[in-house]
């Protein structure tokens, strides 16, 4: 746990116009855990904006305030009194990330282990399955507001989507009990996992099939991998945000203890995405690469094409599983 939550809730509460943003390529927790701290601000008085770094995919429509938030272009005006990062550090903002570091004072939540806390304040706790558990401390607990309807569906997408559904390592009994009071309040768990998982379009199916077809597995089975290319998005480059969920199959094989997704999104820059499962640190593989994490769920962007970059995470993957079975203090 680093800075205090305290600081944050200070230093929101000193500030009248107040940008939030997340990190590029948007998740459900970053987009429901910012959508519900605005209502949530604007209910005591605060003028917010969010502002998403790359386009929101339409299967964000669902959740309540999403039509008010503007995805970033050069032309935006920014005039802000301070900047709200969640879910990140203030570095992966994409196009803010220069407005961010101009002078603006920045407050930056997250649960991300590998962010090192920055800024006017900062409150990183990796204990909390999601952004989402964090924001509804800070609503609830310091400004008392009132969960409502719409709060509660944005939140709860939160916690569903960085825990799949309440599967994953990461969901704890305090989780389980900010669902059900989420739920109390109006949260319709079904119809969120339908929203979430249920509600994608032929293109978004197709690009799963396309994907599936890319499946390999390293010669002892314990790395897993899928690519999506540039091509299988077509004409909609958004609908890569879907491309997430895929690598829960690689995951799925029995032996495999580190699954990989690798994305294409330019020509010279890749998305590697990694799951694990026993004792191996996905965060640490994803920091060699400049990303970072969780345990066992992390990511990273490469400046290179998808070919090399491939091939060099694979190679770094195999030798610290190599390393991990022949040491007593493996690496990862």
């Amino acid at each position: 746990m680093r800075g205090s939550l305290d600081d944050v809730a200070r230093a929101i509460d000193s500030y009248e116009r107040l940008l939030i943003t997340w990190h590029v390529d948007p998740d459900p927790d970053s987009v429901g855990s910012g959508l519900a701290l605005q209502m949530a601000l604007e209910g005591i008085g605060k003028q917010v904006v969010s502002i998403s770094p790359d386009p929101l995919a339409n299967w964000y429509d669902f959740l309540p305030g999403v039509g008010r938030c503007q995805a970033f272009h050069a032309d935006l005006k920014l005039d802000f009194d301070a900047a709200i990062v969640l879910d990140c550090e203030p570095e992966r903002c994409g196009g803010l990330s220069s407005y961010l570091k101009s002078g603006l004072p920045v407050i930056n939540i997250d649960h991300h282990g590998s962010n090192p806390g920055s800024g006017k304040a900062f409150y990183v706790n990796p204990e909390a399955a999601a952004t989402g558990e964090i924001i509804h401390e800070l609503i609830t607990a310091y400004w008392k507001v009132q969960l409502t309807e719409a709060i509660s569906t944005n939140l709860f997408a939160s916690l569903s989507g960085d825990t799949g559904t309440f599967r994953y390592s990461n969901t704890t009994g305090k989780t389980l009990k900010i669902a059900g009071e989420l739920v109390q309040h109006g949260a319709n768990p079904a119809e969120i996992a339908m929203y979430l998982y249920e509600n994608r379009s032929y293109q978004a199916v197709n690009l799963m099939r396309l994907a599936l077809d890319t499946l390999e597995i390293s010669s002892d089975g314990e790395i897993g991998w899928i690519t999506v290319t540039r091509e299988m998005l077509g004409e909609d480059p958004w609908i890569g945000q879907h491309s997430e969920d895929i690598i829960r199959f690689p995951r799925m094989i029995k032996s495999v203890k580190l699954a990989v997704l690798f994305r294409e999104i330019e020509s010279e820059k890749t998305k590697a995405s990694f799951r694990s499962r026993d004792d191996i640190d996905a965060s640490y593989i994803a920091s060699l690469f400049g990303g970072g994490g969780h345990a066992r769920a992390a990511g990273c962007t490469i400046d290179s094409p998808l070919v090399e970059a491939k091939a060099e995470v694979l190679s770094t993957a195999a030798k610290m599983l190599s390393t991990q079975r022949g040491s007593e203090s493996p690496p990862i």
